[in-house]
């Protein structure tokens, strides 16, 4: 097939640093092109331009992967067209607002979507959308990028890989000791305690591995690609009820902080430390989950050309 990706036009893609939904963008073009597709990204803020050039390549199937951009889909001349919206609150529809903005803009278009996990799409359905323009796709990970070490270089540390803004909720465990953070700040009330400073992508390929556990406890994701790519590297998750989307919950590796325990930052400590002390032994069987259930060529052959061929 000819497959056009539409991005955000925010930044460039691929990614130096930050930019999930740019590297996921990347990593889809990357893996398609191995299995034999013809992917063309575009990337910008102009309207006219994603239209005109879309047309001008005449695709097989459109991804749109911002959900601004799926009003253009009633100027695009292709019949296959999906829009994947990462919203950080598709979960809790009356928070912000944003939810109601993108479902509404989403019904008035022909474009199908692509949600993000289950719970996502049982969302789109509850608010009027009709089920059979709803398909599952979840985010998959370059597992093969991320260096893999059995013996944990750091078993006592701990790593909050965010972007440090207010969703992420980072000022709330600052002062956990062992506990390191690593991103760009935008919200002030985190301490800078145990800083990392703002990772390059290679420099994250390499040394994510050295660290026993990650910790995410924000208070809204999607599906968010750093629990994916930490499994990769053959670390444990502590993560909030917000960014458990498509994982086995079930599994020891996992440990899930409810709501009505967030800000309690003992229980929290606590959790981390047990999380740790038995995730050590089992890196391999970590990095092995991730690879059965969330390497591209497996959401590729399992969840996305299905659901391109269903359109």
């Amino acid at each position: 097939m000819k497959i056009v990706i539409i991005g955000p036009g925010m930044m460039e893609i691929p990614p130096i640093g930050w930019g999930a939904v740019e590297i996921l963008i990347w990593d889809y073009k990357e893996t398609l092109e191995s299995l034999g597709h013809d992917v063309y990204i575009i990337n910008t803020r102009s309207h006219a331009d994603i239209v005109n050039k879309t047309n001008e390549l005449e695709p097989d199937f459109v991804h749109i992967q911002y959900d601004e951009y799926a009003i253009l889909s009633e100027h695009i001349k292709c019949k296959n067209i999906a829009a994947t919206s990462h919203y950080g609150y598709l979960d809790q529809p009356n928070k912000y607002g944003g939810y109601k903005n993108i479902h509404n803009s989403f019904l008035r278009t022909k474009s199908k979507v692509f949600a993000l996990s289950p719970s996502i799409k049982d969302k789109y359905i509850e608010g009027g959308m009709d089920e059979k323009k709803v398909f599952v796709v979840p985010n998959g990970v370059r597992n093969d990028l991320f260096t893999f070490k059995e013996n944990c270089e750091r078993p006592n540390d701990s790593i909050y890989l965010a972007k440090v803004d207010h969703r992420k909720r980072q000022h709330l465990f600052h002062d956990i000791p062992d506990l390191y953070f690593a991103g760009n700040i935008a919200d002030h009330r985190y301490n800078k305690n145990n800083y990392l400073g703002e990772w390059s992508k290679d420099y994250l390929y390499k040394n994510l591995t050295n660290f026993a556990n990650l910790v995410l406890l924000s208070d809204g994701e999607a599906h968010p690609l750093v629990c994916l790519e930490a499994m990769s590297a053959g670390l444990g998750l502590v993560i909030s009820e917000w960014a458990t989307a498509n994982l086995d919950t079930s599994l020891p590796f996992i440990d899930v902080i409810t709501e009505d325990r967030i800000n309690d930052v003992y229980h929290v400590e606590k959790i981390i430390k047990e999380n740790k002390n038995k995730c050590l032994n089992m890196r391999k069987d970590i990095r092995q989950y991730a690879l059965d259930n969330f390497s591209w060529k497996h959401i590729i052959n399992s969840y996305y050309l299905p659901s391109i061929k269903s359109l």
